[in-house]
């Protein structure tokens, strides 16, 4: 019983977007028969870390970091060049000129973009490229949370009016987002100039399914690619001692406490060509103090109510939840969607998270703030012959 996932489970700890344990690369032998890169990309401390085997491997690794700067030039919201940043400033001067304006992007951008604004309706507004303004106000965007993630709660800002929080969320309305092609060319365009777009939710997904592709151009046999949390696999792992390939294992990062700090509370087994997605609200976060009491804001925002994962209004003021989802992980076959689909169920109520994945045939295990771990799709032994199980021992770890 669990002979398989105990024979890896060293290799691939999981950890929320933006963050990743680095478990098997502290272990070199794991990948001795595998050409290796690890190299941070995006600009924002995302790192992207690749192991490889047979065909073009160098090739593979060398178009893959040009893939990385392509799509940071276009997507980074830190370069005010790149498309992404040249949409979000339209409007910001005051005037109705952006209504006349567009911004022309990649045909790869283009069909990302478009699977997002679906993968908004599928989750029903709870996965939203739009959120950027809001991630703004509460200062969970990127350069919010590289100020006060490593400051004292006291010295972080308070959480803003309601009724900010509320005029602010009117504008994450991605139906203000328009996509048009003409003649081989992709341009975005929006119709309210407080609208915002924020790709990096899904654009480490994408990364990582582009990445895959280029591997099977250059006729690699075996891959894994990891990009800040986001791992896709190719075929199976190239055992060094065994020298043969066997079944990948994944430890998932318990969210208790913050930080990673837990160790894993769990392993997967699952088979070659998938990927695994973890989202939650245990790396990207920071501290404040709100009453009197310690708050965590983290960098999911719900574009439905205008608040982070785990923060509720009761009328009189803001309030830690309690019961919610504070880590999915995700396991199926489209990187961008589990990216996706990963952050909305966090943001959705535990029951019916599970219910949205079941009926979308996607595996996953969700984990509660009050210590619960939902399993979908997923057994608790090889022995029923499920495609996936899990080994829990170490579950005590978040609890």
């Amino acid at each position: 019983m669990l002979k398989k996932i105990k024979i890896a489970i060293f290799l691939i700890c999981v950890a929320a977007l933006g963050g990743c344990s680095q478990g098997y690369y502290d272990d070199l032998p794991a990948f001795k028969y595998y050409t290796q890169c690890n190299k941070e990309v995006f600009g924002t401390g995302i790192t992207f870390r690749a192991a490889v085997r047979g065909g073009d491997e160098s090739g593979a690794l060398k178009e893959m970091l040009a893939l990385m700067e392509d799509i940071n030039s276009e997507m980074s919201l830190t370069l005010s060049g790149s498309a992404i940043s040249r949409f979000n400033a339209l409007g910001s001067d005051g005037t109705d000129e952006y209504l006349n304006e567009k911004v022309e992007i990649s045909e790869s951008a283009y069909a990302l973009i478009e699977k997002s604004v679906q993968y908004c309706k599928d989750t029903e507004g709870a996965f939203n490229i739009a959120v950027y303004p809001l991630a703004e106000l509460w200062n969970v965007h990127t350069e919010g949370l590289n100020k006060y993630s490593m400051c004292l709660p006291s010295e972080a800002p308070s959480p803003p009016q309601a009724d900010e929080v509320k005029k602010v969320a009117a504008h994450c309305e991605p139906s203000n987002l328009h996509l048009e092609s003409s003649n081989g060319k992709y341009y975005i365009s929006k119709s309210e100039p407080n609208l915002k777009i924020d790709l990096g939710a899904v654009a480490k997904g994408f990364a990582a399914d582009e990445c895959i592709k280029i591997a099977k151009l250059h006729g690699v046999e075996s891959a894994l690619i990891n990009i800040s949390g986001n791992i896709c696999v190719l075929g199976e792992w190239y055992h060094p001692e065994k020298r043969k390939y066997v079944r990948w294992a994944v430890g998932v990062t318990s969210p208790r406490p913050r930080g990673g700090l837990g160790g894993d509370m769990c392993a997967l087994s699952v088979p070659a060509d998938k990927t695994l997605v973890t989202s939650g609200d245990y790396v990207r976060y920071y501290e404040t103090i709100v009453n009197g009491e310690l708050m965590c804001v983290p960098h999911i925002v719900n574009s439905n109510t205008g608040l982070p994962l785990g923060i509720e209004f009761d009328g009189d003021g803001y309030k830690a939840l309690t019961g919610h989802i504070v880590s999915a992980t995700l396991v199926c076959e489209d990187s961008s969607k589990a990216d996706a689909y990963a952050t909305a169920v966090c943001l959705m109520e535990p029951n019916r998270a599970v219910e949205f994945l079941k009926a979308r045939g996607i595996n996953g295990v969700l984990v509660t703030q009050d210590g619960r771990m939902l399993l979908v799709g997923i057994t608790e032994s090889d022995e029923s012959g499920e495609e996936y199980f899990i080994q829990k021992d170490n579950y005590s770890a978040y609890k």
